[in-house]
C-alpha cells in the first residue's frame, strides 16, 4: 500500500510545478488532485486489509499532502489578489495627474474673439 501513497506524492510534486499556465487553470488541477486525495483518505479509512498503524500513517500522509495542496492553492490565490491590487494602483496612478495639469485641464482654450469681448450681466 506504500507505493501509491508515494504515487500520490509525485502527482502533488508534479503537478503544483507546473508554469506557463493559467493560476486558473493551475487552481483547477490542484482542486482535482485534493478531490482525488480526498477518495483516497476515504479509501483508506474504510480498507480492512490496512492495520489500524498502516491506516493512521496513510491518513497522516494523506492529510499532509491535502494541507499542502490548500496551501497552495491560497498562494496563487493570493498571488492574484496581489497583481489585481497593483494593477489597479497602476491604473489609478495613470489617471491621477498633477496640479499644473489640472490647472491647465481647467483653463478655458484661448480663442480669438475669447479674450477681447467682455460679457456683461
Amino acid at each position: 500500500m506504500q507505493v501509491s501513497s508515494s504515487s500520490s506524492v509525485s502527482s502533488v510534486t508534479s503537478g503544483s510545478g507546473s508554469s506557463g499556465s493559467g493560476s486558473a487553470a493551475q487552481i483547477a488541477k490542484l482542486q482535482k488532485q485534493l478531490k482525488e486525495l480526498t477518495t483516497q483518505l476515504k479509501s483508506v479509512a474504510t480498507d480492512s486489509t490496512l492495520t489500524t498503524e498502516a491506516k493512521e500513517q496513510q491518513q497522516k500522509l494523506l492529510q499532509a499532502q491535502i494541507a499542502a495542496i490548500q496551501q497552495q492553492i491560497a498562494a496563487i490565490q493570493q498571488a492574484d489578489a496581489q497583481k489585481a491590487q497593483d494593477k489597479a494602483q497602476k491604473a489609478q496612478a495613470a489617471n491621477e495627474t498633477s496640479p499644473a495639469e489640472a490647472a491647465a485641464a481647467r483653463k478655458p482654450q484661448d480663442s480669438p474673439l475669447g479674450n477681447r469681448l467682455d460679457v456683461y450681466a
